[in-house]
């Protein structure tokens, strides 16, 4: 998990991770790497490496490998989903296999599942240096999907369709990951090791056995071998300071970067896929737009969950803050799309929420107003009474509101891709122009079926304590507060988090007993 920061708008997840370093592939390209074509007509998983020999760029003894070790799907998709009925309530991962219009489904082991992760301890890195001594022995969640993909059979999936990555948040239901027929993910993302001096290693991954027999992988075909070459990345000492800050860079302004509209291009559906869940929920050709109340296939659910990630501190100013992480997320069946569209040459858009049939926009709806926010780390356009969030007594009585009162609206965490109508990558339906430019005169800001946008309240947007005396409160957070957007229903609008207040005025504490067996207060992956 990313730790709490004014603005988080970072995707959480998984198998995902931004490796600072370069990798140089041979030309020698391994025997194991699969057919171009597909032959075996049944379906089958293989682990391959895309070269022999690679070469590694290292910084100051630490080298990280990008991924060059692929799981290869061929003649066949595989798809899988992991969910569970209640947060207390063990996660249940299955696997399809899907051959045209046959699908086969089988239930994994509990024993292997790793949550939403994947799977447990499912590969395992092992590097070894030239006498044969062990350097690295790791055991690693095995993600069977991946947001570098590589295109195995000539006659195999044009494109990705399923998510970039495995995992979510603590209050995550359900994610769908896998890997389209003929087509590979990486094995691992974010490899990176110390080099201990040595320039020349051998790299061995293998899936481990009750995986690959749960997958159907052969001993063949669950292990793949390469020969690390380790080269400095900077020779001559001129790299102080790159890399890093580069990613850091990234993970700050998450889905905030480069903003600009973008024209929607519709991919295709998965073969055999149910309910066209590869398409995406936006574009193709215009629909009938009609004037009337929107029709209920057409819209989406707003939900709120509870809060976390919740702690106390002392602000830039000297007052007292309650920290808290907030999401809302849309269960369907529809997404929630609202576009602004500038008044004149003021700095204020007028909202409106489009409605959409099979990608189709078929309505649309005047529904609020959009300002631009002029401060730093934001320079961004706002949609305006999205969500409330206040800290409330027993009785439900407002002792202190969040500052928080605009939103530019992103997908950053999976809540439930399982649901009717869930976007599986919600990166490729235009998101670029969420949050526009100060010049910008329309924009567009989307919640897909399935996802939820994460905010973290800090400094002057987190609640002020100041006159809010010790004892138990609850953080209540609201979703559509004003009913200004239309949605299925609003029952599920309210979430409540139980906390309890202590200290003394520079020093207050908080505890945030389990929400639903849940504990949210320890890095997500850490709970272990």
């Amino acid at each position: 998990m990313v730790k709490p920061r004014t603005r988080t708008r970072q995707l959480v997840s998984a198998g995902i991770g931004l490796v600072a370093a370069a990798l140089v592939v041979t030309t020698t390209v391994s025997a194991n790497s699969g057919p171009a074509s597909g032959t075996t007509g049944k379906g089958t998983l293989k682990l391959v490496a895309a070269a022999d020999t690679v070469q590694v760029e290292a910084w100051e003894g630490k080298a990280y490998v990008q991924p060059s070790v692929w799981l290869a799907a061929y003649d066949a998709a595989f798809e899988f989903r992991a969910s569970h009925t209640a947060y207390d309530e063990p996660v249940k991962l299955t696997k399809t296999v899907i051959r045209g219009k046959k699908r086969t489904t089988t239930t994994a082991p509990a024993s292997i599942v790793d949550s939403m992760k994947g799977f447990k301890d499912g590969l395992r890195v092992t590097l070894k240096n030239k006498a044969g001594k062990v350097i690295l022995d790791e055991r690693r969640p095995l993600c069977p999907g991946g947001y570098d993909r590589q295109r195995v059979q000539t006659d195999g999936a044009t494109g990705p369709v399923y998510p970039e990555f495995c995992g979510g948040n603590w209050f995550t239901k359900g994610v769908l990951y896998g890997i389209e027929r003929g087509m590979a993910v990486p094995a691992v993302s974010d490899l990176e090791f110390e080099t201990k001096g040595e320039t020349k290693l051998t790299m061995t991954m293998s899936i481990s056995k009750p995986v690959a027999d749960f997958l159907g992988l052969s001993n063949a075909n669950r292990t793949a071998k390469q020969k690390l070459i380790i080269v400095d990345g900077c020779p001559e000492g001129g790299c102080e300071g790159e890399g890093e800050g580069e990613m850091g860079i990234m993970a700050a302004h998450g889905a905030d970067d480069d903003q600009g509209a973008r024209t929607v291009v519709p991919r295709e559906t998965l073969e055999g896929g149910e309910n066209g869940r590869g398409r995406l929920p936006l574009g193709g050709a215009l629909g009938s737009i009609k004037p009337g109340k929107p029709r209920k296939d057409t819209l989406p659910d707003l939900v709120s969950l509870p809060a976390w990630q919740i702690s106390t501190e002392v602000d830039e100013g000297g007052t007292d803050r309650l920290n808290f992480a907030a999401n809302e997320w849309n269960a369907g069946p529809a997404p929630m799309v609202v576009e602004g569209f500038r008044r004149g040459t003021s700095p204020v858009m007028d909202a409106y929420q489009m409605f959409y049939r099979d990608g189709k926009q078929v309505g649309v709806k005047k529904t609020g107003t959009m300002e631009f926010h002029e401060a730093p780390e934001h320079n961004h356009w706002h949609f305006l009474d999205f969500a409330k969030y206040e800290l409330v007594d027993a009785k439900d009585k407002v002792v202190s509101t969040s500052g928080k009162q605009s939103w530019c609206l992103a997908p950053t965490d999976p809540v439930d891709l399982t649901v009717p109508g869930a976007t599986l990558r919600p990166g490729q339906t235009g998101l670029e122009s969420a949050c526009g430019e100060k010049s910008a005169l329309w924009l567009r800001e989307s919640m897909p079926t399935g996802w939820g946008d994460t905010y973290n309240q800090a400094q002057t947007q987190a609640f002020d304590l100041s006159k809010v005396k010790n004892g138990t409160y609850r953080i209540k957070v609201t979703v559509n507060p004003d009913g200004n957007l239309y949605e299925r229903t609003r029952s599920n609008n309210v979430s409540y988090r139980t906390i309890t207040i202590g200290g003394k005025a520079g020093a207050r504490t908080v505890k945030v007993p389990p929400y639903q067996g849940v504990d949210t207060e320890t890095w997500w992956g850490e709970e272990e």
